[in-house]
């Protein structure tokens, strides 16, 4: 796999909540920090939190990595979809999305990640080691994967109270 690939991943699930109660939690940057492990916290800088065009400061570890990035809600559909691009709006680093969709059992969530097109750690590693780049690529992509997992099991427990 190459970067030129768009290289992407996406975890699905049903969690036993309606859909409204779904995106109370991926809308809520505290919520969703207490569930992962990368995304550690974020807070509001800029529009009324959690509409289309409003932004937020992460702030994500890995390993012993940290850093910050500003990502903007691009899609705030309550119920439906909420879907944000982290680093510039026209050329993000990457694009998240959950998409909510009300089944006889609770709702079907679909949680999405696509990376790119944008400048990333990612690229720079792949730059200094251009040889081993399916591999940087499809172990981060692995890595979101299983992250992604841990986040959509944490919205199951917490609605499950």
């Amino acid at each position: 796999m190459k970067m030129s690939d768009t290289p992407s991943v996406a975890v699905e699930t049903v969690i036993k909540a309606a859909p409204e109660r779904v995106y109370e939690l991926v809308s809520d940057l505290d919520a969703m920090a207490s569930f992962g492990t990368e995304f550690q916290a974020g807070e509001w800088a800029g529009g009324r939190p959690g509409t289309v065009g409003s932004s937020f400061r992460g702030r994500q570890r890995l390993g012993d990595s940290e850093w910050e990035t500003t990502s903007t809600v691009t899609v705030a559909s309550p119920g439906k979809e909420f879907a944000w691009v982290v680093g510039d709006v026209d050329n993000p680093t990457a694009t998240w999305t959950v998409n909510m969709r009300s089944v006889p059992d609770g709702t079907e969530v679909r949680y999405g990640f696509v990376h790119g097109p944008g400048p990333s750690g990612l690229r720079d590693r792949i730059e200094q080691h251009p040889e081993d780049e399916s591999k940087f690529i499809e172990g981060r992509l692995e890595m979101l994967q299983q992250n992604m997992i841990k986040t959509l099991e944490g919205i199951r427990r917490r609605t499950a109270r």
